[in-house]
């Protein structure tokens, strides 16, 4: 089984200019990415900078082990493909220069079956199995910073496992799984009833036997935002004055001109806009006029044809009642 987390938090144009892909998450956390600029410069008409995006992202396999057994068995059922998959992402992982190992946690579980104390020994052993792997595969301890954790599961833990199987007695199993009892006391209760406790050994039990490994590592990614620079609109040339003035006479020695009343001005503009107000006012009344003849039309349209369709409807009838009467009479001849 394997989880992929990814923690990628640029921003959109950033994103864009990278053209970065991630990878699909079951599972993420979105934590700040560590950015640096770069550079800053401009190309012609753009404003160019370039960041350093550093994100985390992590990525976790999990493999099964026999009951009662710390030594990886790579054929037990789901083995297979999670050790081939670990290996082609450290493959890729030693091949990609942009990402960088910060951590590397192994832990063993051991399901709750058995005794607490030989659970914890047996959840360490598998940890401990699994490094050895990983260490003699691929030398993680020699170049990362491998961490050994180890987990003896309790019988609560199965409880949503248990909650949504077909277990019989569930009611009864969740119950016992959520008391008080020490572990010891509820497997006894469990195993008094056969077909539970077959139920839980083969189905409930055998996943929570495992060894999971998370790898966080770091990726380094170089973008680029390129931003086009605006420039300056240009100044519009002044406008000509306006000649508020008339020519009324013109010889060599000048122009006398002969400068308009401002009243006259003034009303003249009133007159202009009262004038386009009530040509506006009339349009819109016609406009109306011209929209309640359209609805009265509309509505007489309808009142005929629902006329016409009533008036078809009862000539339908009249005819079948006609048709039937000439079955009844041609029966009696």
């Amino acid at each position: 089984m394997k989880t992929i987390v990814s923690t990628i938090a640029l921003s959109v144009a950033m994103m864009g200019a990278a053209g970065a892909t991630a990878q699909t998450a079951i599972k993420a956390t979105i934590p700040a990415a560590d950015t640096v600029m770069l550079s800053d410069r401009v190309e012609g008409d753009y404003q160019v900078r370039r960041y350093l995006i550093r994100s985390m992202s992590d990525v976790d396999y999990s493999v099964l082990y026999r009951i009662s057994v710390a030594k990886l068995n790579a054929a037990l059922k789901g083995n297979a493909q999670a050790l081939s998959e670990l290996n082609s992402f450290v493959e890729e992982l030693m091949q990609d220069t942009t990402r960088r190992v910060c951590e590397v946690i192994i832990t063993g579980y051991a399901s709750p079956d058995g005794s607490v104390a030989y659970n914890e020994k047996l959840a360490a052993q598998r940890a401990n199995d699994f490094k050895a792997y990983v260490d003699g595969k691929y030398n993680f301890s020699k170049h990362y910073n491998v961490t050994v954790k180890s987990v003896a599961e309790d019988w609560k833990t199965t409880h949503a496992a248990i909650a949504s199987s077909s277990v019989p007695d569930r009611a009864m199993v969740l119950g016992i799984v959520d008391g008080t009892q020490p572990p010891m006391a509820k497997e006894q209760d469990l195993k008094r009833n056969p077909a539970v406790w077959n139920y839980l050994a083969e189905e409930i039990l055998p996943p929570m036997r495992r060894v999971e490994v998370m790898i966080g590592y770091a990726t380094d990614r170089v973008v680029e935002e390129r931003t086009l620079i605006k420039k300056p609109a240009p100044v519009p040339k002044p406008a000509a004055p306006a000649q508020d003035y008339v020519v009324v006479e013109e010889d060599v020695n000048g122009v006398i001109v002969e400068m308009p009343d401002k009243g006259e001005v003034r009303k003249a503009v009133r007159e202009e806009t009262h004038a386009v107000k009530k040509d506006s006012k009339a349009a819109v009344r016609q406009a109306k006029r011209d929209a309640r003849k359209a609805a009265k039309i509309a509505r007489a349209q309808e009142k005929a044809a629902k006329k016409i369709a009533r008036k078809e409807a009862k000539a339908a009838k009249k005819a079948a009642r006609a048709t039937g009467k000439t079955y009844k009479e041609l029966e009696k001849m």
